[in-house]
């Protein structure tokens, strides 16, 4: 379990879906359509996370109750990739001007999207993101190496698909339960996470980038 948890908070941290979900509330239908969003994000990331899980299983990840020689390698790799888009998010950032991160195409015209292209859309933004794909093959690995039994491997999973929803889940219950002020307190939080995105980004894939390249050479030696 604790394994996944940095990697399901890496997943998390995902300023696009955050602007995503607020802009569809404030659009027609906004609850519905935020409902729809969620639960395509929340399909997407169980979907992926059991394939790459049964995938690790096929490759042999874990065997006679040892790890499998490649899997500290694909951490390596895995850390280097995140260093060197931590590196690209940086030089973004010093590249864009204050709160000038362009608004993907996408997320355009929300107002006309219907529930099932909401849920086209939670699906794309989970999947499309190299930091969420990197982050999900990483959990799965831990699942398929670290969870001994299937109830283990059930368990940590459903922690690793909660908390990796945060990032939709959470503005949806604002929404919801936050009284008059939810909306103004939204609004807040897109105009940050749009002035401070790629900051955020370069942040966090250089934390993860530093955590699996060490859980990497920490398997090879």
């Amino acid at each position: 379990m604790g394994q996944i948890l940095s990697h399901a908070v890496g997943v998390a941290i995902s300023p696009v879906a955050v602007i995503a979900v607020v802009l569809i509330l404030a659009a027609p239908r906004g609850r519905a359509n935020a409902l729809a969003f969620a639960l395509g994000w929340i399909l997407a990331v169980s979907g992926a996370l059991a394939l790459l899980v049964l995938l690790g299983d096929e490759a042999g990840a874990h065997r006679d109750g040892h790890t499998a020689g490649w899997v500290p390698w694909f951490r390596v790799v895995l850390g280097i990739l995140l260093l060197l888009l931590a590196f690209r998010q940086l030089r973004l950032h010093n590249t864009l001007e204050t709160g000038s991160y362009p608004l993907p195409e996408r997320l355009r015209q929300l107002d006309e999207f219907t529930p099932g292209r909401c849920i086209a859309l939670g699906v794309l933004l989970a999947l499309s993101n190299p930091k969420n794909v990197t982050q999900l093959a990483t959990g799965a690995i831990n699942v398929a190496v670290d969870s001994p039994g299937a109830t283990a491997r059930v368990v940590t999973a459903l922690v690793f698909i909660v908390i990796a929803s945060l990032c939709v889940l959470v503005p949806l219950g604002v929404h919801v339960f936050g009284g008059k002020t939810a909306n103004a307190r939204l609004e807040h939080w897109r105009e940050w996470t749009v002035r401070n995105h790629a900051a955020i980004m370069a942040v966090l894939f250089l934390l993860l980038g530093t955590k699996t390249l060490g859980d990497g050479i920490s398997g090879l030696v």
